[in-house]
């Protein structure tokens, strides 16, 4: 405002300070950590090789107890330092000196000023290029802004590093920023003590910037300190949701090779025209090696190293080698299996765009929602794929160059979960499969005794030798895809408990729920097939792990499978219904399988 210009009623501006800063504070950052990012990012596009990220507590009185509370955080970098023109840019809402670059991880220049008044009601920002004795500082108070007192960005002042924050850092340079966030609002802060937000942000950024740790061109340093010492430090570590990078924060014997393997030979490619340009976006994959099976038979998600994929579940969304997103809207929330397989797309940030990054670099939504997109249901009455795309693309949706992105990710974590479940099925924990009886026993001594009623079938006859073993073996491996060691634990125990019966499952194209299949040695397999619906809606939902389900999961799955026993018969009926020629043969089909199935249920001892 010029000299000497009427000041105007508070009344008359389009929005009020308060309000429009109100707005800003509440600008969607998910937690304490993404906010801490936002600085992160303005540290790497300034070159820093040394990030430090600094929790100073202190001891304060809540009720009748004395608590440790965060008072002030600091992130100081090496990076190249602002001139005093651009710290002052730096601190505007909206203002950025890479709005046009495409080049690196910023851009949107809204991080500084938004992160920070998001968690705290005032941020110092010292910045140097001639040593931290000739720093430059300027600030934002959220009090004075809503005061009015605060209405243009201070004049930057000559003002030396304080010397708390000289003492406890490792990477002070000749250049370099500090970003200090202070006056806190309880509420805001997602942890309250240095020891859980140094703890979380570490487990964050070590993914975010996974691939700048692992290449060696930054550090992280995570450090609480308490009265000016350093009460507990460490460097974040790479935390990869594709879990292929070594060394990394994967829990032992993880933590010094890799937990998953690559799938395919190599990266998937999508060459995307936009903007007078090519752009290649990649799409990587991984899944669990078979290394994560214990030997002792028990569950892997049960382990250290898989409490810790349990953390990374989903698509990781990367944008300039800086992971926007780990979005979990891909993955079926209710299966535990989920935590074994990662997948990853990078793209340039040219292709903001078409992506649907935010300005504040949490999630690509374009992207993201395409999830649920299916072409046919978008489709115009009789046009086909083809027509459908090129209708879109002559319409300008951006959406298009992302669609064949969509479909080979879809076709991959199918092929993805059929592997991790063909990997894991049919282990036990150690003797269970050889001592407990268990449903094919109860099962196989029903075919016993229906034989020795008098009601045969030729697979009575045959005896379980050792090629019938050997045969059972390949069956399980080469058709079912069973792990050899599983497969040949089956076999054992069919040969030891001389069993007739065993329930195996495998992929299948055809339309039947299960198949039956008579092996040499007397041995009927009943297979489930994996690929049709009610595998998953009734087998895997009542056989999956437990050990981590709540009570209310465990409910929802027995009504779930309820109601899919339900349909089942609904399906059974309907066909009876509308097979009149063959009706009565049903009907009588249906009674018999009745008596066979009355007979299998009713345990002898209640004869």
């Amino acid at each position: 405002m010029a000299v000497g210009a009427k000041q105007l009623p508070k009344d008359s501006y389009i929005i009020p300070a308060e309000l429009a800063i109100k707005a800003m504070r509440d600008s969607g950052y998910r937690n304490t950590a993404y906010a801490l990012a936002e600085l992160i990012d303005n540290s790497v596009q300034a070159t820093a090789s040394v990030v430090e990220l600094i929790c100073n507590e202190e001891m304060i009185q809540i009720g009748e107890r004395r608590r440790r509370r965060v008072k002030s955080i600091g992130v100081l970098d090496n990076g190249t330092g602002m001139a005093p023109d651009l710290l002052r840019h730096a601190l505007q809402f909206g203002y950025g000196t890479h709005l046009d670059d495409r080049s690196g991880i910023g851009r949107f220049g809204i991080g500084l000023p938004n992160a920070s008044i998001s968690q705290g009601r005032r941020v110092d920002v010292w910045t140097w290029q001639r040593g931290p004795a000739n720093a430059v500082r300027c600030f934002l108070d959220v009090d004075e802004i809503e005061a009015g007192s605060m209405q243009m960005i201070p004049e930057p002042v000559l003002d030396p590093v304080p010397a708390e924050w000289r003492s406890l850092s490792v990477g002070l340079g000749t250049t370099g920023t500090l970003v200090v966030w202070s006056k806190f609002d309880e509420e805001r802060l997602t942890w309250k003590g240095a020891k859980h937000t140094l703890e979380n942000t570490g487990m964050l950024v070590g993914r975010i910037y996974r691939k700048f740790i692992a290449d060696g061109s930054l550090r992280l340093r995570l450090c609480a300190a308490e009265g000016g010492q350093v009460v507990k430090e460490q460097d974040a570590q790479v935390n990869d949701p594709l879990y292929l990078s070594a060394p990394s924060a994967t829990p032992a014997p993880f933590d010094t090779t890799a937990m998953f393997q690559k799938f395919g030979e190599r990266d998937e490619e999508f060459h995307i025209e936009f903007g007078g340009k090519t752009h290649v976006v990649h799409v990587r994959a991984s899944w669990a090696t078979p290394a994560t099976l214990p030997a002792d038979g028990t569950d892997r998600g049960s382990k250290d190293y898989g409490k810790h994929a349990a953390k990374n579940i989903g698509v990781s969304i990367v944008r300039a080698g800086r992971e926007l997103d780990l979005d979990p809207s891909w993955t079926n929330s209710y299966d535990p299996r989920e935590r074994w397989w990662g997948l990853e797309v990078e793209f340039p940030p040219e292709l903001d765009e078409i992506f649907g990054v935010t300005n504040n670099k949490q999630a690509a939504t374009t992207f993201s929602h395409m999830v649920n997109f299916e072409w046919q249901t978008e489709a115009e009455p009789n046009e086909s794929y083809v027509d459908f795309k090129r209708r879109l693309t002559e319409e300008g949706d951006h959406r298009v160059p992302l669609i064949e992105i969509v479909r080979y990710i879809e076709k991959t974590l199918s092929t993805l979960r059929n592997a991790i479940a063909d990997q894991g099925k049919g282990r036990r924990g150690p003797g269970k499969r050889h001592d407990d009886t268990n449903v094919e026993d109860r099962a196989s001594t029903k075919f016993k005794e229906r034989a020795d009623a008098g009601h045969t079938a030729p697979s009575d006859a045959e005896v379980f030798t050792d090629a019938a073993q050997d045969q059972l073996v390949e069956d399980l491996v080469k058709e079912k895809k069973y792990e050899e060691d599983v497969a040949k634990d089956i076999a054992a125990a069919v040969l030891l408990r001389r069993r007739k019966v065993i329930f195996v499952e495998a992929a299948s194209d055809m339309d039947a729920f299960f198949a039956v299949e008579s092996k040499p040695g007397g041995v009927t397999e009943i297979v489930f097939n994996r690929s049709h619906p009610a595998y998953d809606l009734l087998i895997k939902t009542l056989d999956a792990d437990t050990t981590q389900a709540t009570e209310k999961d465990l409910v929802n799955r027995i009504v779930n499978a309820s109601d899919t026993i339900k349909m089942l018969f609904a399906a059974w009926a309907r066909q009876e219904l509308e097979d009149v020629p063959n009706r009565e043969r049903i009907r009588r089909m249906r009674q018999d399988w009745g008596r066979m199935a009355r007979d299998f249920l009713t345990d002898e001892r209640e004869d």
